[in-house]
């Protein structure tokens, strides 16, 4: 069940979701927006293709292969980045999240911005039970448009739903407690 506005902020009040830094204006109807913080982590473009990446060896671990091959950037207030089209980067919420292990929730892409071609998640919308840290976006254009992005605008909304009976311990994957890297 997708909770309401009215139940996300009893969700709240009760300590059971957390979410810092939140102004109350962020809480929609039955979504929390999320903004980017202060860094993207640019990759390589298509015509720089090329290296293979084997997602299956054993100990394989995503963000450290990526942080090797991608340019850390910051989002300077004066200079906001342009996304151009066809180019892919990792962005983080400014938002940290943690959820009960009664609560889980998606990530979705806000319908002004996906009408440019910006897909905020690509196709990981998923926020397991118990999760906690801040998320990371992957921000694709996929539209005509260079797209401009700048720190603390709202890229993405949270949906939180109710588990139906809760877990017994919340996730533990390699994205526990993932901050952005700057």
């Amino acid at each position: 069940m997708i909770l309401s506005r009215v139940a996300i902020r009893a969700e709240i009040e009760a300590g059971r979701l957390t979410i810092e830094p939140l102004d109350d204006s962020q809480i929609g109807v039955s979504s929390i927006d999320l903004t980017l913080s202060e860094s993207l982590l640019v990759m390589p473009s298509i015509e720089g293709a090329g290296d293979i990446i084997e997602p299956s060896k054993p100990g394989f671990k995503v963000m450290p292969e990526l942080t090797g091959r991608g340019d850390l950037r910051p989002i300077p207030e004066r200079d906001p980045y342009i996304l151009k089209p066809q180019e892919l980067v990792l962005g983080w919420t400014r938002e940290n999240l943690k959820l009960a292990t009664s609560l889980a929730a998606r990530v979705e892409g806000k319908s002004t911005l996906a009408r440019l071609g910006l897909s905020a998640h690509i196709t990981a919308p998923t926020v397991l039970a118990g999760y906690r840290g801040t998320l990371c976006l992957e921000m694709y254009n996929c539209g005509p448009y260079r797209i401009k992005l700048e720190e603390g605008m709202a890229v993405a909304q949270l949906v939180v739903e109710q588990v139906e009976s809760p877990t017994r311990e919340g996730y533990d994957g390699q994205f526990v407690n993932q901050q952005n890297p700057v």
